[in-house]
């Protein structure tokens, strides 16, 4: 039996898209969402999440790319601006990160990552019995090895899961179905991830194993035919001596865009802006609003069960 999470990320970027993810949690099948404390919509998202009849279990969704820093912007004036803006996209950081400032840069990174955490647990705090049981970043950040020290020592010291966004090589046969550009796309991201990963396997030799990843190739277009290919890869992958008895993650971002007001707030990155606004955010919201029924047959008929992170299986 496989033990499946499905994942929201960017809970808290705004209040649509607490809303969008709220109602499908409301499936059954999304048990869990990573929450970025950066953004203004961070607490009412946590409160939300609280009232539902089926809380999803939270984790922090570590930023350094979108929003404005928890730390004071004066302590971290090589990651944020005066208003605590930050200053950098994923390629700048790594930029920053192989620079002559790097040793200062991954000071001022441990600063804000305390911050967020402290940010991530006092909101957690007013809603009495939700759950923290992970911890990722947005875009990944983590896989940069000053930061991937960060997070995994917190993730030991919090028994928490650490997300590890290596997607299965044998997973790439999904990049063969059409629009062969857009996967094109995820295989270029999964290459540069993946040199990243091995600067930090040092360090990650000491994690336990984490959840076998799908959200790199589909990266923004998990939708049913991509959610489908990962259900029928699952029971071949866990006969694997690598991937026996791990959990497995499908990360996605199930936005409702139209008819909800600004879905993504002026605080945020020209990229998440234009990601947030994107048709495919409707196609993840609808996987769990129309298709959960569908979804949850095929995962009956392939041995999958609903999961939470670092539990036992159950299915809601």
């Amino acid at each position: 039996m496989t033990e499946l999470i499905f994942n929201a990320d960017d809970f808290g970027l705004s209040p649509a898209v607490n809303r969008s993810i709220a109602e499908c949690a409301a499936s059954g099948l999304l048990t869990s969402a990573s929450l970025m404390v950066t953004h203004a919509a961070a607490e009412d998202g946590v409160l939300l999440n609280g009232s539902l009849e089926h809380p999803l279990h939270l984790g922090l969704h570590f930023c350094l790319t979108s929003g404005r820093a928890c730390a004071p912007a004066g302590s971290i004036p090589l990651l944020a601006g005066k208003d605590g803006t930050f200053r950098h996209g994923f390629l700048s950081l790594a930029r920053l990160l192989a620079s002559g400032a790097r040793r200062e840069a991954a000071a001022q990174i441990g600063l804000e990552f305390r911050a967020q955490y402290a940010r991530f647990e006092e909101f957690l705090a007013r809603a009495p019995g939700t759950a923290a049981d992970h911890l990722d970043s947005h875009q990944h950040i983590h896989v940069f090895p000053a930061v991937t020290a960060l997070l995994l020592g917190q993730a030991q010291k919090k028994n928490l899961v650490l997300r590890i966004p290596a997607e299965p090589v044998g997973s790439l046969f999904r990049a063969v179905r059409p629009p062969f550009a857009f996967h094109l796309k995820g295989l270029m991201k999964k290459s540069i991830l993946g040199h990243y990963l091995r600067q930090s396997r040092a360090a990650l030799g000491a994690a336990p194993k984490a959840p076998i990843y799908f959200g790199i190739i589909d990266s923004g277009r998990m939708n049913l035919g991509a959610v489908t290919a990962v259900l029928k890869t699952l029971p071949r992958l866990t006969r694997q001596k690598e991937f026996q008895n791990r959990q497995a993650e499908i990360n996605l971002h199930p936005w409702q865009v139209t008819g909800r007001g600004e879905v993504v707030p002026e605080s945020a990155s020209a990229a998440d802006r234009a990601f947030g606004t994107s048709f495919h955010r409707e196609e993840e919201f609808n996987l769990f609003i129309n298709n959960a029924p569908q979804i949850r047959a095929q995962m009956s008929d392939l041995g999958i069960i609903a999961s939470h992170f670092g539990t036992p299986a159950r299915d809601r």
